[in-house]
C-alpha cells in the first residue's frame, strides 16, 4: 500500500467489489487485513451505499506476498526494464533488465505506477523516486514515446505520518467502525473486522483553522506548486492542502482525517493534508491544529510527478494501438487510485491471456459494471487531470451496486474460466434464495395487532387493515429485518439452510498452510443468508427504480451494436461539425455509443451518423 492504507470509498468500493466477483484477489487480500470497516453513504440510496475499509499496512503487504509466491504457474523476477526490442511491425520482441535478465513473451502489461521517471518534492528539496526510498524508472517512456506512444507528465501527493502517541485523541472527534461491519468478498467468511476477538480500531477528525491557513500561505512561494517546478496536473478530487487554500480561499476550515496504518503500529496516516511545501511549514501548521500541539512528524507530506501515457490510444481490452502486444494498466494510464488500477490490472490480464490463446476479447460495458464505466471513460474521453471515480460518473448506478456485482459479473468471469465453479455455485444459491424470498413477502400479511407495534416503534403509520411484507418494506422507515419475523417460517428455514454451506478454502486461496490473518477469517459454518436478506430488500425498496434504469439501458445498448468502420473518413461527412469530425478522427469510435460519449460531439451530429449509416 504506497499512499493511504484503505481500500474502497466511494465508487471504489464497488469496484473492489467487481474485482472480486470476477475471480480477484483484492477483497479477499483486504478482509483479511482489515482494521476498521464502514460502509459509506448509508443515509442515501443502495446506489449510493461504498464500502471502505481501513486497513494494516504491514499485513496488507504480507498477505499479498503470500498469495503471489503460492499461485501455481506465477513465476516472480525482481528488477528494473532498461530495454525494449522492437519488431519492424513495431510489437515488443524481447525485454533486458538491468541485472541482465532477457524476456520474452507473446504480450506484455506495464503497470508502473508513478515510478515512470518520478520525481519528489518537499519545498525546495527535489528527489528522484517514484516513492521515498524508491528509486524512478527512467528508460521506459523514452522508448515507448520513440514508438509513438503520447507521453505526458502528473502529479499526485501523499500527506505527513505522524506518531499518534503524540496527539492529543481527546481534542479530536472520533470516528469509529460500523457496529455491525460487513466485508468486501462475496466469499461466505468473516472480515477480521468481525470476529469478536479482535476490535476494530478508531479514526479521528481534524479541523484546520485561519491561524494554520495563514502559516501554510507564508511558504507559497517556496511551494513548487506554485513556483512552476512541478508542471503535471494534480487530482482535482483529492487536492493538496496548498490547493484547497488557493481554491476554496473563503473557507476558514478543513477536515483532516487521522488513520491508522497498523495495529501494532504508532505511525498514522493524516488524510487530506497532502503537501508538497517545505516540512518546517508543515510542521509548524500542523502543530497549529487542535490536538496536534505536539505533534511528532514521521515524515512529512511530498508531491510526486511522473510520466503517463494518454489512454485514447488504448482499445477496450488495455491494449496499446500503437504496440500490438502491449497492454497498459493503472496510473500508467493518467488514473489515480489503487481500486482503478487494481481493476485496470485484472481486465488488462485477463484481455492478454484470451489474446494468446486466440479467444473472443473481454470487453465490459457501462451498465455491467464502474469497471466498464472507468475503461470506457479513459479510451474515448482520454484524461486532463489524473482520473477518479465517482458513482455520477456512471448512468446506471442503480444496477451498479455494490450488493449486486456478483449477478453482473461472475457468470460472464465463470465463462472463461476465471471465477470459480464454487462462485458459480454461491450466485445461484442467493439468486434463487432472493427469488423465493421475495415471492414470501409479496404473498405473506401479518395480522395488524402483531405489526403494528413494529411500525409504531419505527415512527410510521400504524394498519388498520393487513397488507403485505413487500409494501411494509417499500417505506422507507422499514428495513426487511425489522419484519422478517412475518416472513412464513418454511421459507426462512429453507434460505439459512441453503445458505450455509461448506467453504473450499482452496477455491480462493493456495492450498499451503495458511497464515494466522487468513485462518482467523474461515468459520467452519459460513453463512451467505444476510447477502441474501440484503438483496432482496433493495430488490423490494427499488423494484421500480431498477426496472426503469433496466429499460433505459437496453435501449442505449442498441446504440453499442452499431459499428463504425474503423478507418472510416469522417471528413466526408460534410454535415458533421468540424469540431465533431476533428474528435471523431482522433478518438476513433468503434460504435455510435462511443461517439455519443465523446466530447465534443453534440446529439445532433450522431443523429447525422445514424442518418448517414442508414440507421
Amino acid at each position: 500500500m504506497s499512499c493511504n492504507p484503505s481500500i474502497g470509498g466511494i465508487a471504489k468500493g464497488q469496484i473492489v467489489r467487481e474485482i472480486d466477483a470476477l475471480g480477484g484477489m483484492s477483497a479477499i487480500i483486504t478482509d483479511a487485513s482489515t482494521l476498521q470497516f464502514r460502509m459509506l453513504n448509508r443515509s442515501k440510496g443502495p446506489a449510493m451505499w461504498s464500502p471502505r475499509a481501513q486497513c494494516d499496512r504491514n499485513s496488507y503487504s504480507q498477505n499479498w506476498r503470500w498469495i503471489l509466491e503460492n499461485t501455481p504457474g506465477l513465476y516472480l523476477w525482481q528488477d528494473t526494464v532498461s530495454n525494449f526490442t522492437f519488431s519492424e511491425r513495431g510489437e515488443i520482441i524481447s525485454l533486458e533488465t538491468s541485472l541482465g535478465g532477457r524476456f520474452t513473451a507473446g504480450h506484455y502489461i506495464l503497470t508502473a505506477g508513478t515510478f515512470l521517471n518520478g520525481r519528489i518534492f518537499v519545498g525546495d528539496r527535489t528527489a528522484e523516486g517514484g516513492r521515498v526510498a524508491e528509486p524512478s524508472s527512467h528508460l521506459i517512456s523514452s522508448q515507448l514515446r520513440d514508438q509513438g506512444i503520447q507521453t505526458s507528465r502528473m502529479k499526485t501527493g501523499t500527506p505527513p505520518r505522524v506518531d499518534v502517541r503524540s496527539v492529543n485523541l481527546s481534542r479530536l472527534i472520533l470516528q469509529s467502525g460500523d457496529e455491525s461491519p460487513e466485508k468486501f468478498s462475496y466469499l461466505p467468511y468473516l472480515s477480521s473486522a468481525q470476529r469478536h476477538d479482535i476490535r476494530q480500531m478508531n479514526c479521528y477528525i481534524a479541523h484546520t483553522s485561519p491561524k494554520v491557513h495563514e502559516i501554510l500561505r507564508s511558504g507559497f512561494d517556496k511551494s513548487p506548486l506554485f513556483s512552476g517546478k512541478i508542471t503535471g496536473i494534480g487530482p482535482r478530487y483529492c487536492p493538496s492542502i496548498e490547493d484547497k487554500l488557493r481554491t476554496f480561499s473563503d473557507k476558514d476550515s478543513h477536515q483532516i482525517f487521522l488513520e491508522p496504518e497498523g495495529r501494532n503500529s504508532t505511525e498514522y496516516y493524516l488524510q487530506g493534508f497532502s503537501s508538497s511545501l517545505p516540512f518546517e511549514i508543515q510542521l509548524e501548521a500542523l502543530s497549529h491544529v487542535e490536538g496536534f500541539e505536539d505533534v511528532h512528524l514521521l515524515r512529512p507530506a511530498y508531491a510526486i510527478e511522473y510520466d503517463y501515457f494518454d489512454p485514447i490510444q488504448l482499445d477496450h481490452t488495455l491494449r496499446s494501438k500503437v504496440i500490438p502486444n502491449l497492454y497498459l494498466a493503472g496510473q500508467v494510464n493518467g488514473t489515480t487510485g489503487y481500486e482503478e488500477a487494481a481493476a485496470q490490472g485484472i481486465v488488462a490480464g485477463i484481455n492478454a491471456v484470451l489474446r494468446n490463446r486466440g479467444q473472443e476479447e473481454f470487453i465490459l460495458t457501462r451498465d455491467s459494471s464502474y469497471i466498464g464505466v472507468l475503461i470506457d471513460d479513459l479510451v474515448t474521453k482520454g484524461v486532463d487531470e489524473p482520473y477518479r471515480m465517482f458513482t455520477s460518473r456512471a448512468e446506471y448506478r442503480i444496477l451498479l451496486r455494490q450488493d449486486n456485482a456478483d449477478e453482473r459479473l461472475t457468470p460472464l468471469s465463470h465463462r472463461i474460466g476465471l471465477a470459480s465453479d464454487y462462485r458459480m455455485h454461491l450466485l445461484e444459491i442467493k439468486r434463487t434464495s432472493v427469488i423465493a424470498l421475495v415471492n414470501a413477502c409479496s404473498q405473506a400479511r401479518p395480522s395488524v395487532v402483531d405489526v403494528n407495534p413494529v411500525l409504531d416503534a419505527h415512527a410510521t403509520s400504524l394498519l388498520t387493515t393487513p397488507k403485505s411484507i413487500t409494501s411494509l418494506v417499500t417505506r422507507p422507515q422499514i428495513s426487511l429485518s425489522d419484519v422478517l419475523q412475518f416472513v412464513p417460517r418454511g421459507t426462512i428455514d429453507e434460505t439459512i439452510h441453503a445458505s450455509q454451506l461448506p467453504l473450499s478454502i482452496p477455491d480462493f486461496l493456495p492450498s499451503t498452510p495458511l497464515p494466522e490473518t487468513f485462518k482467523s477469517i474461515c468459520p467452519e459454518s459460513p453463512s451467505i443468508f444476510s447477502n441474501i436478506v440484503t438483496s432482496t430488500e433493495i430488490a423490494i425498496k427499488y423494484s421500480g427504480y431498477i426496472e426503469r434504469e433496466a429499460e433505459l439501458a437496453k435501449k442505449l445498448k442498441k446504440l453499442e451494436g452499431l459499428k463504425v468502420p474503423e478507418d472510416f473518413d469522417y471528413s466526408r461527412i460534410e454535415s458533421l461539425s468540424i469540431e465533431s469530425r476533428m474528435k471523431l478522427t482522433r478518438h476513433r469510435p468503434r460504435t455510435i455509443a462511443e461517439a455519443s460519449r465523446i466530447p465534443g460531439v453534440s446529439p445532433s451530429d450522431i443523429s447525422v451518423l445514424l442518418v448517414y449509416f442508414g440507421r
